[in-house]
């Protein structure tokens, strides 16, 4: 389930990019990043804006506590790692800012504090490095089925049904990026840039700024749904996705019954064919009277009085994205408040090492520990540090599921009840009636 799922994030975000002009050298650049999912990436992301006001326009006091989170939020995270393929990611995270957690005796060391993600097909693996073991859960078909599904379930076949989705679903959508033809208004090519890349070498790249305001978001919004209903790729891709879903459905639940490859085609056909026609409707209806200008001032007037969102990219000759940097700033105001407030959003991003990436060691089962596990065998919360944050999580974790573990059993108790008494029915109904 985890599959695919950073490229399908990178192209969503290119969406944004439209391809006019000088945009369109990001757009490919990003089919590009789809097509070679093999790199190295850093980066940072923390909020930005007016944050020192928020304690006050939250109504609470601005103590030791809380100026240490500000300055943590201020300092954001810095993620770094590879992507080996669609299916296999490393992801370290670390607090650029960590006081808050040492002063609550929730980390030591001289390291900051981190935890590293490991996707490696349908498992995951989490730990931090104080801890000796990682956290593993697991979404593979097995254990999908095992949750729900009819314990008859094929896991080979319910597999290949996921992978066919999940093939369908990221070439849908670098085809559909490829040729999306909405005009940005505001796109300005700064010129060549030297980048200097993590790994200590340079990159000669071309600078293409994109500024994107409330308005130009709304009109994206208009021109995207209006192209979608049109658009024979997307109604083929919607049939497509349908049909493969519902012969997924009918792997977890073969007791529901069966239906053949036609009746599930002709049923996606009308159900989508339905739904475009709906589509339509509500934008003939809506897009007339809700012009982008009535909706921003409409969402002034609700106090929402600014959306701005910069995004830089530096591309090279070989259409690789390999800087990205991301502004987002959002002005509003509520009735409590004097005066309006903005908070933002800040990331950049670094990809290096194309088709060399840096490799990395897969955990092996004996590495981790499961839910299960931690369920079953309460000394096993101690592979995770006692002076590390990450163990809090886990122990979250573990309550909820024993809670879960706990209603099942309560469940299970009362539908033996109830058979016993309506078998007892049964059986004094037998006797009467002899």
């Amino acid at each position: 389930m985890w599959k695919k799922g950073s490229a399908l994030l990178l192209a969503g975000t290119l969406v944004l990019t439209g391809c006019a002009g000088e945009a369109s050298l990001v757009r490919d650049a990003i089919v590009t990043t789809i097509e070679k999912p093999n790199y190295d990436y850093e980066g940072t992301v923390k909020l930005t804006g007016d944050l020192d006001k928020l304690p006050e326009l939250m109504g609470e006091p601005t103590d030791a506590q809380g100026l240490a989170l500000l300055e943590a939020l201020k300092a954001g995270v810095t993620v770094k790692g590879s992507q080996l393929d669609l299916e296999n990611v490393q992801a370290i995270f670390e607090v650029n800012d960590d006081k808050l957690l040492r002063d609550n005796n929730l980390w030591t060391g001289d390291d900051k504090a981190a935890v590293e993600l490991i996707l490696n097909g349908d498992n995951m693996f989490a730990k931090s490095p104080l801890d000796s073991k990682y956290l593993m859960i697991s979404a593979s078909p097995t254990d999908l089925a095992a949750l729900g599904g009819s314990e008859q379930v094929d896991a080979a076949k319910l597999k290949e049904y996921q992978d066919k989705i999940n093939e369908l679903t990221i070439e849908f959508v670098k085809n559909y990026v490829s040729k999306y033809g909405y005009k940005l208004n505001n796109v300005e090519n700064l010129g060549a840039a030297t980048v200097e890349l993590p790994n200590g070498e340079t990159a000669e790249t071309t600078h293409i700024a994109i500024k994107l305001d409330a308005k130009e978001l709304v009109n994206m919004f208009f021109y995207t749904a209006n192209d979608a209903v049109a658009n024979e790729e997307v109604k083929a891709f919607a049939i497509d996705l349908m049909v493969l879903s519902a012969s997924l459905q009918e792997e977890l639940f073969p007791e529901e019954g069966r239906t053949t490859d036609a009746e599930k085609r002709a049923l996606a056909e009308e159900t989508v064919a339905l739904g475009l026609e709906s589509a339509k409707a509500w934008l003939a209806e809506v897009g007339p009277v809700y012009t982008p200008d009535k909706i921003v001032e409409e969402m002034k007037a609700a106090g929402l009085h600014a959306i701005d969102w910069n995004v830089e990219f530096y591309v090279t000759e070989d259409k690789l994205p390999v800087k990205q940097v991301s502004e987002l700033s959002v002005t509003f105001q509520n009735e409590a408040m004097e005066a309006p407030i903005t908070l933002g959003l800040y990331a950049d991003q670094f990809a290096y090492n194309f088709d060399n990436a840096t490799k990395y060691e897969i955990p092996t089962a004996d590495a981790g520990v499961t839910l299960e596990q931690l369920y079953e065998d309460e000394a096993a919360i101690n592979g995770f540090s006692d002076k590390g944050f990450f163990r809090t999580f886990v122990q979250s974790m573990v309550d909820d599921y024993k809670m879960q573990k706990e209603w099942e059993l309560e469940w299970e108790k009362e539908l033996e009840a109830l058979e016993a008494a309506e078998a007892e029915e049964v059986a004094e109904t037998v006797e009467v009636t002899q």
